[in-house]
């Protein structure tokens, strides 16, 4: 997860690139992680360096509401960046996976799936050891950027950025599911402690 589909928006930190420290590929039979053509000429990178240019893609051909990954090498952040993913109201993973290469869009191919990493009933530590899953939302042909919508799990953003994905309803400015209207979050699956959030904000609890 990255803001590297984007132009920064003004007035954020400048991110600095995500040091690996996992094996690659860490899924092989469904993920690729390559040089974005898009990101490499800067049309639309947020910044410089090596892993602001990489982008997760489908090897092979997907079809719709298939399980992409299953990832277990998660652990918890002490603190929220452009590279956590929000899994509760409070706490957020680093994904230690090439999952981090997939980038944002208003029109997403894929869901991350946290709730198994949420659960009320089981100690944070031993969520944070489970599994965070990827499905796919429609048929991804072999070669397509695999991209989630960011405020289906972000509530604020670390790094608000504008969105340049080029979607026919394409947010412009995406800074977590906190600033978007519940009209537009509708078109969305959003993660359960998304809905909580939004459900708060609205009133409704």
């Amino acid at each position: 997860m990255t803001v590297t589909t984007t132009e920064q928006a003004q007035g954020t930190p400048t991110a600095q690139p995500v040091q690996q420290t996992w094996n690659q590929p860490s899924h092989p039979d469904t993920i690729t992680v390559r040089s974005s053509p898009a990101l490499a000429s800067g049309s639309e990178a947020a910044a410089e360096g090596p892993s602001f240019n990489l982008t997760a893609v489908a090897s092979k051909h997907i079809p719709a509401n298939s399980l992409i990954a299953k990832n277990t090498s998660t652990t918890l952040a002490s603190e929220k960046d452009y590279s956590t993913v929000q899994i509760s109201a409070t706490h957020h993973i680093r994904l230690n996976s090439d999952l981090l290469y997939c980038n944002h869009s208003c029109d997403p191919n894929v869901r991350f799936v946290t709730s198994t990493l949420a659960s009320p009933s089981v100690g944070l530590e031993e969520q944070v050891s489970g599994a965070i899953e990827v499905w796919s939302t429609r048929d991804i042909p072999a070669g397509e950027e695999l991209r989630f919508f960011y405020p289906s799990t972000e509530w604020e953003m670390a790094q608000p950025f504008h969105c340049s994905c080029g979607a026919e309803k394409c947010l412009g400015l995406v800074d977590g599911a906190k600033k978007v209207s519940t009209e537009v979050l509708r078109r969305y699956w959003l993660s359960g402690h998304i809905e909580s959030l939004l459900s708060e904000r609205d009133g409704l609890n």
